[in-house]
C-alpha cells in the first residue's frame, strides 16, 4: 500500500503551503523505554490507581469545564514525552485552523503523556470524553477535529471505542451520541493499537502487520469514514517490529503526512456557506466532499 500527497492544486486550494512542513525537530525518541512502557499495559494485570479516581461512575460530575463555543474544536494529543507545544501535531492543528479562519478553537489534552501509559492514558481519555460531552451540551453547534500520536492516538482509539475493548480508559465513560456525531475527522499518527487491514489506513505499513497493542478489529468502525489513521513500515509501534530503530516512529515528522492528515480534515468540515445551514440540519452536511486518498 502506497502512500500519496495530495496534489499541488488541492493543496493549494487548501491553503496549506510551505509553512506546514516547518514543524521543527523531532523529539528524541528511546525505543526501549517506549517498548516497556507499552508492554507493562498487558503485562501488569493490576487495574492503574486511575481506574478508581478517573471512573466515570465513581466520580460522575465532568472533571473539566466548557470552553469557548468557536464552530471548530480541535484536540490534539500528544505522544510520550511530548511538550504541549512544537508537538507533531502542532502544525496540522495550525494548519486546519488556518483554513477556517476565526472559527477554530485549538485545546491540546491536559494528561500526562509519560511512560505509565495506564495511568497516564487512563486520566487522558477521562479527559478527552469529558470534553466532547461537556463541549456538546454547552455548544449545540460546535464540531470536533480529534488529532492523536503515539500513545496520543492510543487514547483517542480507546476513548471512541467499546470500554470492553479498552487497554486504558475502560472505567472513564463513554462518549455520548450527541457528541460523537459532531466529530468531523479523526487523524491519528503511529497508533500502538493500529490495525494493519483496517480500511482507513493510510502510509507505507504492511497491511498484513499489526500495532504492538492492535485494537480489535471493528472498534472504530463507526468513525471509518472520518477516520484516517497514518503508519509507516518501519515505525516499531504500529507495525509491531522488534527492530527497535526509533527513527521509524518520528518520520511523521519530515514524510508529508502531517500535510496530509491536515488535507483530509479540512476536507471533512463544511465550508463556512454549507457549515450554516447544517446548523439547521443534517450534522453530517459536507461529508461527501472529495478527499485525498491515503492509498
Amino acid at each position: 500500500m502506497s502512500f500519496s500527497r495530495p496534489t499541488a492544486a488541492f493543496a493549494a486550494a487548501l491553503g496549506i503551503g510551505l509553512s506546514l512542513l516547518l514543524a521543527g525537530c523531532a523529539p528524541a525518541t528511546d525505543p526501549e523505554e517506549t517498548r516497556d512502557s507499552l508492554k507493562q499495559v498487558t503485562e501488569d494485570p493490576a487495574p492503574p490507581e486511575a481506574d478508581d479516581e478517573f471512573s466515570a461512575e465513581l466520580h460522575p460530575e465532568p472533571i473539566v469545564e466548557p470552553i469557548e463555543c468557536t464552530e471548530f474544536l480541535v484536540i490534539t494529543a500528544r505522544g510520550t514525552g511530548e511538550p504541549s507545544t512544537n508537538q507533531l501535531l502542532s502544525p496540522v492543528a495550525k494548519t486546519i485552523a488556518k483554513a477556517r479562519p476565526k472559527l477554530v478553537e485549538q485545546l491540546d489534552l491536559d494528561y500526562p503523556a509519560d511512560t505509565d501509559v495506564k495511568e497516564g492514558g487512563t486520566e487522558g481519555a477521562r479527559r478527552l470524553v469529558d470534553t466532547l460531552n461537556v463541549q456538546a451540551e454547552a455548544c449545540p453547534d460546535q464540531r470536533f477535529v480529534l488529532l492523536g500520536y503515539s500513545q496520543g492516538a492510543m487514547l483517542v482509539g480507546d476513548a471512541l471505542s467499546d470500554p470492553e475493548t479498552r487497554m486504558v480508559g475502560e472505567t472513564v465513560g463513554e462518549v455520548t451520541e450527541d457528541a460523537a456525531k459532531r466529530i468531523r475527522a479523526i487523524v491519528l499518527y503511529g497508533d500502538p493499537r493500529f490495525v494493519g487491514a483496517a480500511p482507513y489506513n493510510a502510509g507505507s505499513f504492511d497491511p498484513a502487520i499489526n500495532g504492538v497493542l492492535p485494537r480489535p478489529a471493528d472498534a472504530l468502525d463507526a468513525y471509518a469514514d472520518r477516520l484516517r489513521d497514518y503508519c509507516v513500515a518501519q515505525d516499531f509501534v504500529c507495525q509491531g517490529s522488534f527492530d527497535l530503530d526509533e527513527q521509524g516512529h518520528i518520520d511523521y515528522f519530515d514524510n508529508g503526512m502531517q500535510a496530509d492528515g491536515a488535507a483530509f480534515a479540512i476536507t471533512k468540515l463544511s465550508k463556512p456557506d454549507e457549515w450554516k445551514d447544517a446548523k439547521s440540519g443534517d450534522v453530517g452536511a459536507g461529508d461527501e466532499q472529495e478527499r485525498p486518498r491515503g492509498e
